[in-house]
């Protein structure tokens, strides 16, 4: 897991270049009102999406894992808390790898939290197991997010 905000890129110095660019090309993007959707980065490869959501309490959230992909999750607007796992998954409760490139668990032991604010992003790498849409001091709230999605053969 990384944290960083996208008004303090510079400390993404320890990232590939490629993720250091594609962050950067969504940062300029999201400068400008942009509608919900998908947009291209690199076909399939690298992509991100834009979208409304709202948080819900801890309990009612399940973990997820990503096996092609690796995240960068940037919160536009509202709060969100996220947890994250050091270690994978023990078990798989609903597996749709194949499918849709995602796995839910309730399995995980060592989970940790962090909480998240407009311009703030997390990047989740493909494996690490990372609970989104958590409702920051247990207050629901609409949020507005972009989320990279790179696949891991472009780091290969």
């Amino acid at each position: 897991m990384f944290i960083g905000h996208l008004s303090q890129l510079e400390f993404t110095q320890s990232l590939s270049p490629a993720l250091k660019q594609w962050i950067q090309r969504v940062a300029e993007r999201l400068q400008s009102p942009i509608e919900d959707g998908r947009y291209e980065l690199e076909g399939d490869a690298a992509f991100f999406f834009v979208t409304h959501d709202h948080t819900q309490l801890r309990d009612e959230r399940i973990a997820e894992c990503h096996r092609r992909y690796l995240d960068v999750q940037i919160l536009l607007q509202g709060k969100e808390t996220f947890g994250y796992g050091v270690t994978p998954f023990d078990g798989l409760d609903d597996d749709r790898l194949e499918q849709r490139d995602i796995a839910f668990s309730k399995q995980q032991s060592k989970e940790r939290f962090v909480d998240v604010e407009a311009g703030d992003f997390v990047i989740f790498y493909p494996g690490q197991p990372h609970r989104p849409l958590i409702a920051t001091d247990d207050q629901p709230m609409p949020i507005r997010k972009a989320v990279i999605k790179v696949d891991k053969a472009l780091f290969f």
